[in-house]
């Protein structure tokens, strides 16, 4: 009778015990000697557990074995197989769990289709001969690695400079993928050995140089493990891979030092959250894979340009089969990418979810929360397995000080210094104490540092920041968002007194990185569980930082929000600064501005506030002059005036003077208001404010204007556009200067070169929430609609913008009144006066979407 060959199935695995050969899927899975024993001491005695006594026998007959020799076998096979396979008995034993079907064939053949399986050498000698090569087996990824080749040819030039590279990064980052291929490239590139030892499962610093010798295929014995290794590798030349040594920084630190002493023809490379800090140790910090801007207008073809939305693009396909994005899916993408940090594991995790909605609705569920990115590889050690997990476990591994900031820090929106950050942990030792701590951070690759600005600034990603502030508790999370209201109520006190006198570029660089903080902080104060009368007074100190922004309409929602809520109990320089952000520059005009402004005066007069009374009297000016009321407005300039002039020189003496200039001009006086902008231009330069020499250039444009010299005021105007950083030129105080460049173009009859400057502004002005310039480039639009013959077209949108006037109240500029005129002398060439009313009334009757969508018939034109 023939005799019986007999093999073990479980889940995707076959075991073949006289051929010693584990397959998964017709392929062979890499296992040595004693490893394998160990699975098929297991795998025959599933039935019962088996005690660690028996096993050391069966698999180590006749030696004595350290048990923490069985223990690396048992996580490594655990890391091969996966979890559910082989469970612990804690004080008993192991026992093989996962369901075995025996397979028995004729002898000779099969159990199954296996021409590609080669038989496992057979165990190794404790000290192998050295002319014996080992074959150096590393991990085969399965997918793809994108977006690391600067890293790949980073860390294979380093390996020419030192013999230990250290690749450090967050969890999910990608560190043992990168290292695996840049193993890989350096075997084949240099027909050296490469060994991978995973130090992952290990738990017992101890057994950091067993687990290697594991790696290594040798038998440590009863013997010294880091002499065994020593002497196994002091011969060979090769590469010896350390992956997941933060938890086990000393002894992997301790190992590398007297393997690299000791064997002179071998580098290393490892993987850690932190530095080893071991000798020569040259470090690679692995950063998230590069995206998209969120606002980047990116295609789907361009898609690939990113290595985050090109991941994202391939783990779509492979969870979905076939998955091709539009320009619109695109858009999402970026977002979704954007909102993870670029992080490898995060978008791995993310993709598949794909399988149960749409790109939209992932996007929003990440906004809202990271739940999503809780299914991960089946094979993966538990912490791996996930993102929580895995940030969790980082979380985990640190000292307890270093823990309590980083949790507190989770309540920041987006970046923060030192200062901030001590203020939050309230440290007695001060801003020095906390610097080391987050020093400390940024090694363990928790907080991510930017060295560019004028201050240090650091942040964490999205995830760590979502998922440690998840373990903060309800109350200790709603002091520390308190504590983060008041750093940034001190710091917004500060933005606005040196707002007056600090350069523009250096306030920006300190003050525009804190609008995320401001964000979310102000929601919670205003929130159901927040502090109000916190909320009014940090609102009330960030004008000057929405306006910077061009952020207008969240000035506006906010102030309106704060002025809601203010009380008996509000200080009047509070509620003061409040109202006055109600009737600044980028303000709704009319009635309403001139209110704010005459309450804030008031207000201001009770805190007993120069610099504070004399904004508010040039604003209420300001709106007299719009109106027309040239009287009420001369005595507030002066008053104005004279409280600026006694404080030291600041921006808001720029304005005053910019605004008692249109008072001249308006009055008749164009030399004296030429006096005026020539020293506020003065002043403007001398505290280095490209935005008031814009403004007060753009006076000046007016000025032209007024006196009919339209090139002298298109160049000057184009000038001041020109003075501005990109940065500044969308923003809303160019708003007026270039829409008047284009009413002077008009002026002149030059159609083509106004028309797309109109298009862009109109645009700029509905995102700005800017009523009043909206306004004028409607009416700009109906010149032009008039000239090429739409005279319908002109008619409504000249019935729409008087109608703005009408309930405003307030004047036109001199250059939008040039196109005024010429618009009603153009129609009424071809109208009646009764026809003409006719037409304006029905385009008074329009709503903004309906006259907009019409003005972009003609903005549009070639």
């Amino acid at each position: 009778m023939a005799e019986t060959a007999k093999a073990f199935a479980f889940g995707r695995f076959r075991l073949v015990p006289d051929r010693r050969i584990l397959a998964a899927e017709d392929r062979e899975v890499p296992i040595r000697g004693r490893a394998f024993d160990l699975l098929l001491a297991l795998v025959e005695r599933r039935d019962r557990v088996v005690s660690k006594d028996e096993i050391l026998e069966l698999v180590w007959p006749g030696r004595i074995v350290e048990e923490g020799n069985l223990t690396v076998h048992v996580a490594g096979l655990r890391k091969l197989l996966g979890s559910g396979i082989i469970a612990t008995l804690s004080g008993r034993g192991y026992r093989f769990v996962a369901p075995v079907t025996e397979i028995a064939g004729e002898a000779g053949e099969q159990p199954w289709p296996a021409a590609s399986l080669r038989p496992s050498p057979p165990a190794a000698a404790p000290s192998p001969p050295a002319a014996a090569p080992w074959p150096g087996d590393l991990p085969r990824p399965l997918t793809k690695l994108i977006g690391r080749d600067a890293d790949l040819d980073r860390l294979e030039a380093g390996l020419r400079q030192s013999r230990l590279v250290t690749v450090v990064g967050a969890g999910g980052v990608g560190k043992t993928r990168l290292i695996l291929a840049a193993a890989d490239r350096i075997r084949r590139s240099h027909a050296d050995e490469a060994w991978f030892a995973d130090l992952a499962p290990v738990e017992d610093p101890r057994l950091v140089a067993a687990t290697i010798a594991s790696a290594l295929g040798v038998d440590v014995g009863g013997g010294d493990a880091l002499r065994v290794v020593i002497a196994a590798l002091a011969a060979r030349q090769g590469l010896l891979v350390l992956d997941g040594c933060e938890h086990l920084l000393r002894a992997a630190a301790d190992a590398v030092e007297a393997i690299l002493r000791s064997c002179p023809g071998i580098v290393m490379l490892a993987t850690s959250r932190e530095p080893l800090r071991a000798e020569g140790e040259l470090l690679h910090r692995l950063q998230p894979l590069g995206a998209a801007a969120p606002d980047a207008a990116i295609t789907a073809e361009r898609l690939a340009d990113y290595p985050a939305s090109d991941l994202f693009v391939e783990r779509a396909r492979a969870a979905l089969g076939t998955f091709e994005p539009s320009d619109a899916d695109a858009a999402e993408i970026v977002r979704i990418c954007e909102r993870l940090d670029g992080i490898p594991l995060a978008i791995e995790l993310a993709a598949p979810a794909l399988q149960a909605m749409t790109l939209a609705e992932l996007r929003k569920r990440l906004e809202r929360h990271f739940g999503l990115l809780t299914t991960g590889r089946r094979t993966a050690l538990p912490r791996q397995q996930t993102l929580r997990s895995t940030i969790d476990w980082s979380i985990d591994l640190l000292e307890p000080l270093e823990r309590a900031l980083l949790l507190r820090l989770s309540v920041f929106g987006s970046t923060w210094t030192a200062g901030s950050a001590a203020f939050l942990a309230g440290c007695a030792a001060g801003e020095d104490a906390v610097c080391g701590l987050i020093a400390s951070l940024v090694d363990k690759s928790l907080v991510q540092a930017d060295l560019t600005g004028v201050q240090a600034r650091y942040r964490l990603l999205s995830s760590t920041r979502y998922y440690a502030a998840q373990r903060l508790s309800a109350p200790e999370l709603q002091e520390a968002r308190g504590i983060m209201v008041r750093w940034l109520v001190k710091a917004y006190d500060r933005a606005e007194a040196d707002w007056l006198f600090m350069p523009d570029e250096d306030w920006f660089a300190i003050y525009a990185p804190e609008m995320e903080n401001l964000r979310v902080s102000l929601a919670w104060a205003f929130g159901p569980n927040g502090n109000t009368r916190l909320g009014i007074e940090l609102a009330s100190l960030t004008e000057h930082v929405w306006t910077e922004l061009s952020l207008t309409g969240e000035l506006h929602n906010w102030f309106d929000l704060a002025i809601s809520r203010i009380d008996e109990t509000t200080p009047p320089d509070v509620a003061g600064r409040l109202w006055l952000g109600r009737c600044g520059w980028v303000a709704p005009r009319g009635a309403e501005a001139l209110d704010a402004a005459r309450r804030a005066a008031a207000l201001f007069r009770a805190a007993g506030s120069r610099v504070d009374l004399g904004r508010a009297l040039w604003r209420q000016a300001w709106q007299h002059i719009l109106a027309g009321n040239l009287g009420a407005a001369g005595p507030l300039l002066d008053e104005a005036e004279g409280l600026l002039r006694s404080e030291r020189v600041s921006k808001a003496l720029v304005s005053c003077l910019r605004a008692r200039a249109m008072f001249r001009l308006r009055g008749c006086e164009p030399e004296a208001a030429r006096a005026e902008l020539e020293e506020a231009l003065s002043i403007a330069r001398r505290l280095r404010s490209p935005r008031d020499i814009a403004l007060t250039k753009g006076s000046i444009a007016e000025l032209h204007c007024a006196a009919g010299q339209m090139g002298e005021a298109i160049a000057v105007a184009q000038e001041a556009v020109a003075s501005l950083e990109p940065v500044q030129a969308r923003s809303a105080w160019v708003q007026h200067i270039a829409g008047a460049v284009a009413s002077y173009q008009l002026a002149e009859g030059d159609i083509a070169r106004a028309r797309p400057i109109i298009a862009e502004r109109l645009v700029a002005a509905r995102l700005m929430q800017l009523p009043h310039e909206v306004a004028a480039n409607l009416e700009r639009l109906a010149l032009i609609a008039a000239l090429e013959g739409s005279l319908a077209t002109a008619g409504r949108l000249l019935g729409y913008v008087q109608s703005h006037h009408a309930r405003r109240g307030i004047l036109r500029s001199f250059g939008s009144q040039a196109v005024h005129d010429r618009l009603l002398a153009v129609l009424l060439r071809r109208w009646s006066p009764g026809e003409l009313e006719q037409m304006v009334a029905r385009g008074a009757d329009m709503d903004e979407e309906e006259i907009v969508a019409e003005a972009f018939t003609i903005a549009s034109r070639p």
